[in-house]
């Protein structure tokens, strides 16, 4: 048995995700129809080998699966406000994201500051405006609707074209 901190009526989700009946469901694990109801109400604390036999269905490891099942608690975000060079915003922190809510002037500049960088990716997506991204010396044009993924590692400018608002993501790696 699995334990108390999970809750597998994900499994219901990922079933219809994959335009499955709770039949062949059971059928595709070679578990019982009463097996998956009982896994999707979440009354049912699945096995190992039943956790097992469903990720194989879901093409997921048995440890994706659980990671899915895992209770999570909602989370308020820790907000500061932010500003560097002529670029300024809210700093949003999560225990696992960061992400910055950012406006900037023409002619605003902020460069890449290592203090706010770990182990992170960083997704820049344009609300409105334009300004320049330059990530290890190659320029990128962003224009609202725009979006430009990088690793935040990397040394990056932003210089704003036009009076620009735009988010700066960083989901942590795990």
């Amino acid at each position: 048995m699995i334990g108390k901190g999970f809750d597998f009526s994900v499994i219901r989700t990922l079933r219809k995700k994959h335009g499955l009946t709770i039949e062949e469901l059971a059928d595709k694990a070679k578990l019982t129809r009463l097996t998956i109801a009982k896994i999707e109400m979440g009354k049912g604390n699945p096995t190992m080998d039943t956790v097992e036999a469903l990720a194989r269905v879901f093409q997921l490891a048995a440890s994706e699966l659980i990671r899915l099942a895992e209770k999570e608690k909602a989370e308020l975000a820790a907000i500061k406000d932010y500003q560097n060079g002529g670029i300024g915003g809210k700093r949003l922190c999560f225990p696992n994201l960061e992400m910055f809510h950012l406006r900037g002037e023409a002619g605003g500049q902020t460069e890449f500051d290592p203090g706010l960088h770990e182990n992170t990716s960083e997704i820049c997506f344009m609300l409105t405006g334009k300004l320049v991204l330059t990530v290890g010396g190659q320029a990128h044009e962003l224009q609202a609707g725009m979006a430009l993924h990088f690793k935040a590692m990397q040394e990056h400018q932003i210089d704003i074209i036009e009076d620009a608002e735009f988010l700066l993501i960083h989901p942590f790696l795990v």
